[in-house]
């Protein structure tokens, strides 16, 4: 809706009315008054949509607009009762595993269910509200789901395998803190085609396999090297004053894991 001025809008009104009725003061005066206050209420709402913009709403307008779009701001996810105990290498546990000193209980004893999880940082659920939109579009292909994952995640972001019903997606970085607490609803928001499972790869370089884009086993990590320093940061020199740094470093690429979130159940 566009903005107007409300002496342009007044008057606009008055040069409708009929020229015999011109020759009456009282008349134009009731108009002018009432337009007066149509064109008040006009400039009120004129630039509400603006407040509602997906790209710039901040606040309750972006909440309202998170439950338009059926994403609300918060979500239940699984709340899975940690227990005492020792992590072995090799041998998997869906349970976190904790120690004397955090809350916790013998494994048996506790009860599993469901907690609720709110996005209150603005940025963090305007991505995800984007990445909604592509899902209420249907827009499901690769390029789509690529273009939504990489508004969460930046532009290295990448659907790294698809087939079989799934498809294997990378953030390709590290991610925060609060960026790992909402994992589980992340799927939630993404336009995957109904009957596509999603899993993750969480690691950060290249990923063994064949072809352009995979690694092998001795892929340049840190091509110019890297300083050589103390425990403490210092960067070691000689005794001319150059700094100390290693040769070319190179490691294998990871092997992909396929991660499943279990967006919808623990």
């Amino acid at each position: 809706m566009a903005c107007v001025d409300p002496d342009a809008m007044v008057e606009d009104g008055i040069n409708k009315v009929l020229t015999q009725y011109r020759e009456s003061p009282k008349l134009l005066h009731m108009i002018r008054t009432y337009m007066r206050k149509v064109a008040e209420i006009h400039t009120a709402i004129c630039d509400l949509p603006s407040h509602f913009d997906l790209q710039s709403a901040v606040g309750d307008q972006l909440t309202l607009i998170g439950k338009r779009m059926g994403f609300p701001r918060c979500h239940c996810v699984c709340d899975i009762q940690p227990v005492y105990g020792f992590a072995c290498e090799g041998v998997p546990t869906d349970r976190p595993i904790i120690g004397p000193c955090e809350v916790g209980s013998w494994e048996g004893c506790g009860e599993d269910g469901i907690s609720e999880i709110c996005i209150d940082d603005d940025e963090m659920y305007r991505k995800l509200l984007i990445s909604r939109s592509f899902q209420m579009q249907s827009r499901y292909s690769l390029e789509d789901l690529t273009a939504s994952l990489q508004v969460l995640y930046g532009e290295q972001a990448a659907v790294l395998d698809a087939g079989n019903g799934r498809v294997v997606l990378a953030p390709f970085r590290e991610l925060s803190e609060a960026e790992t607490a909402i994992l589980q609803i992340v799927p939630r928001a993404l336009p995957l085609a109904p009957g596509i499972v999603s899993r993750w790869h969480f690691g950060t370089f290249l990923v063994a396999g064949f072809g352009e884009g995979w690694g092998g086993p001795c892929e340049d990590w840190e091509a110019d090297g890297l300083p050589l320093a103390t425990e403490a940061g210092d960067i070691l020199v000689t005794e001319g004053g150059e700094e100390l740094w290693t040769g070319a470093l190179t490691r294998g690429a990871d092997m992909m894991c396929e991660i499943d979130l279990k967006p919808y159940s623990c």
